[in-house]
């Protein structure tokens, strides 16, 4: 019998609501391909049919580290040839790092992977800090802390503003700017009585040592553990990258028009791309500042979500999220870029020969795009039960909106510890005024239904 060429997914995703759409439309993107969908998770999981609604077959694992993957491989191998394992590499669940874990098992098969010590830096801050240091890479001060003495000294020595934020983590959860220490000791008693209770608390990972320069041994405890950082000042972006091997193509650019500091988190309401307020030159050197970064943390064949700030000195990264970017990026790489980044991620999983010559044009593409494009999201205002938005055939009827996605009402949400959009939406504008404008009509005429007393 001839075995099928399939692709095999790690899910660590068992939440109430999906955080995140990325095994589904890599599943579409590789049925294109001919390719076979398999998927595995935990045994015991809650949500088991999400899963089989969309996979060709699902396994299931009694633990969720190298060895079960590679028996799992083993035991497939009458039937399937594996030709590529992956995962959402910016989960690091608390059963372990799984981004880690299926770069390691893809290591030992000879499949195409992403360096496993390089995902670790890229989801832990700390070492993402650390890794630049030691390369000389433009950056801030940091410091790992894990209780309350730890963070005042590092705070009188680092001087403020300063960030404060988990190492690990997803959707912007307690983040906050700090401007002296009854502010963050407030935020940490926030962080520490509330982690568990975020809908991404699994992001955290689980607790484990990290050894410092000086050979010292570190904890990583999740719900503990604050990272540091000096604050970083100027206009925010992002960079959407592509890394073939070692070679790092930093291609769309997104300028964040507006962001909403909560008591705990930073959320990005609106963005543009091409962006608007970096000139030529800038751009030239936020693409520059990109890849040294990824260089220095040693990122290989991997999508990566690259977010700075602008500073009189030049980009300071803010953090490296080694998958493609959330809102709306997949339609920014396909109506600027000319290319579906699911597509695209899976070509690279797949070893497919000609990818930098595609990424070259994908380049030229950008440079000679003339349309601008906006993302935008709507979040609650207070906290609740998400019952759904009034006035929705607005955006049917606008003629600048392209595409929109409403989240799943029904689902309680916490508005000021972490990012939860309810709408994100994708449009046609002519430059940063019209993006403004086109956000506040949505605002405007779209009512959302939160019941505060859920």
């Amino acid at each position: 019998m001839m075995k099928q060429d399939a692709i095999l997914f790690i899910d660590v995703d068992d939440s109430a609501s999906i955080r995140y759409s990325y095994r589904e439309p890599h599943f579409v993107a590789a049925r294109a391909k001919g390719l076979v969908c398999l998927t595995a998770g935990l045994a015991g999981r809650k949500h088991l049919q999400r899963l089989q609604d969309d996979s060709d077959e699902v396994f299931l694992l009694d633990t969720l580290n190298e060895p079960a993957i590679l028996d799992l491989v083993g035991e497939l191998d009458g039937r399937y040839q594996i030709r590529a394992i992956f995962c959402q590499a910016g989960h690091s669940s608390a059963l372990g790092q799984v981004g880690c874990i299926v770069a390691q098992a893809s290591q030992r098969l000879g499949l195409v992977y992403s360096c496993p010590q390089a995902i670790a830096a890229c989801n832990n801050k700390y070492l993402m800090r650390r890794a630049l240091s030691q390369h000389g890479v433009r950056s801030v001060p940091f410091a790992l802390c894990n209780d309350e003495q730890q963070l005042q000294q590092s705070a009188e020595r680092m001087g403020y503003p300063l960030i404060a934020k988990p190492p690990f983590g997803g959707a912007s959860a307690f983040i906050k700017q700090c401007f002296n220490w009854a502010e963050l000791s407030r935020h940490y008693a926030q962080f520490r009585s509330g982690h568990a209770n975020a809908a991404y608390a699994d992001f955290y990972g689980c607790e484990h040592s990290l050894s410092d320069e000086d050979g010292q041994q570190r904890q990583y405890i999740p719900g503990h553990s604050l990272l540091l950082e000096g604050f970083i000042q100027g206009i925010e972006g992002s960079v959407e990258c592509v890394i073939v091997g070692g070679h790092v193509h930093a291609l769309l650019i997104n300028e964040k028009l507006m962001l909403t500091e909560r008591s705990g988190t930073v959320l990005e309401n609106l963005l543009i791309c091409p962006p608007t307020s970096f000139t030529d030159a800038q751009c030239e050197q936020i693409r520059q500042y990109a890849g040294d970064c990824l260089r220095a943390v040693g990122l290989t064949n991997a999508l990566v979500h690259f977010e700075f700030r602008m500073t009189e000195a030049g980009p300071v990264v803010i953090e490296i999220n080694p998958r493609v970017g959330g809102l709306y990026v997949n339609a920014a790489f396909r109506d600027l870029a000319g290319i579906d980044p699911y597509d695209l991620y899976l070509s690279l999983l797949l070893g497919e020969p000609d990818l930098n010559a595609r990424l070259q044009a994908c380049a030229h593409n950008i440079a000679s795009a003339s349309q601008h494009y906006s993302m935008l999201a709507l979040y609650p205002e207070h906290s609740g039960q998400f019952k759904g938005i009034e006035g929705m055939q607005f955006l049917d009827e606008h003629p600048a909106v392209l595409e929109y996605f409403q989240q799943e009402p029904g689902n309680c949400i916490d508005a000021d510890i972490e990012e939860h959009y309810l709408l994100k939406c994708w449009a046609k504008v002519d430059d940063a005024a019209d993006a403004h404008a086109v956000h506040d009509a949505i605002r405007h005429n779209l009512r959302v239904i939160i019941d505060s007393k859920v």
